[in-house]
């Protein structure tokens, strides 16, 4: 088995279109009237309407990608205008990581692994 899309709702998807197209340098397609999907990492996020409110908890389940050099993701993002917080630290599980919200705040981790011994895990290494 494996994850094929996401599928996110939102009061305003074509910001998060904008928000997701820039983290990921690509162009998504609207298949149609008000669903877009992009590909990322690869599963394809989705984008559609909801007219009901859309609030994310600050401690939300979010999603997370791996990249080979979070440093330059972190420099890349800041140049296309993503509003960052923190930069990128190194936690004592030996991941390199920050994390960004998107329009609706949701949770976006950018993470790299760089211990000696990677061990499959979500961001810990376990």
């Amino acid at each position: 088995m494996r994850l094929r899309c996401i599928n996110i709702v939102s009061q305003e998807p074509r910001r998060l279109v904008e928000f997701y197209e820039k983290v990921f340098d690509t162009q998504a397609q609207e298949i149609v009237p008000g669903r877009w999907e992009l590909p990322a990492g690869g599963a394809t996020l989705v984008f559609t309407h909801t007219d009901e409110p859309v609030r994310a908890p600050k401690d939300s389940c979010g999603l997370e990608f791996e990249t080979e050099d979070v440093d330059r993701e972190y420099s890349r993002l800041q140049k296309a205008g993503v509003p960052l917080g923190a930069p990128p630290v190194t936690y004592p599980w030996q991941w390199r990581a920050f994390g960004v919200k998107d329009p609706d705040g949701n949770n976006v981790d950018f993470v790299q692994y760089v211990g000696d011994n990677r061990k499959d895990g979500c961001g810990n290494g376990g």
